[in-house]
């Protein structure tokens, strides 16, 4: 199976892809495949020998050594505490490369998962909870207008975040929960 991640500027969640690592989870082989039209200010410095020579495949070598120098060695006398940290159960250099974004002190660049699966989960997140706001409101037996009332907002704004139609912030969900007397709790679950 071949995994695949972004690799991105960090300083801007709109960045475009500058390259794309591909893992293959069978031999355990990286490949960077650096993106057409990308500069030598668009990359990483190890790619940039690579866009300046006009090839864009850097190779299984290459390609792992960019992912090692964003990993911690398997041998740091800490390792147990960063796996944890980072919920795995054993030393996985790919989920570890994803779990810590390819951060690296080195570069501004970091993985992000291909903006399609990404925006997929975006919309299923935001459809969840506009649902889960219009059902609790139901529950409480309150009309929108009642709820924007309590919550101190405008009705356009329940009807927006009950229908997916706005960029609903905790603050705003923490509001509107109030006013029907819960609270909001957020966690997270590994994919």
């Amino acid at each position: 199976m071949i995994k695949r991640l972004n690799i991105v500027d960090g300083r801007s969640r709109k960045s475009k892809p500058c390259a794309q690592l591909s893992y293959d989870t069978e031999t355990g082989e990286y490949l960077i495949r650096i993106a057409d039209g990308a500069t030598a200010d668009d990359v990483p410095m190890m790619m940039e020998p690579f866009v300046e020579r006009n090839q864009l495949d850097m190779g299984p070598e290459w390609s792992r050594r960019w992912v090692e120098e964003r990993l911690v060695p398997s041998s740091r006398q800490n390792i147990g505490e960063i796996l944890r940290a980072h919920n795995l159960d054993e030393y996985d250099d790919f989920a570890l490369l994803e779990a810590g974004r390819g951060v690296s002190s080195q570069d501004y660049f970091v993985v992000r998962l291909p903006d399609a699966g990404l925006s997929e989960s975006r919309e299923a997140l935001r459809r969840s909870v506009a649902s889960g706001l219009a059902d609790l409101r139901k529950q409480s037996g309150l009309l929108q207008h009642e709820l924007a009332e309590l919550a101190g907002v405008n009705q356009a704004v329940v009807s927006r975040s009950e229908t997916g139609k706005s960029n609903l912030t905790l603050g705003l969900l923490h509001d509107l929960a109030y006013a029907m007397g819960y609270e909001v709790e957020v966690s997270f679950r590994r994919r």
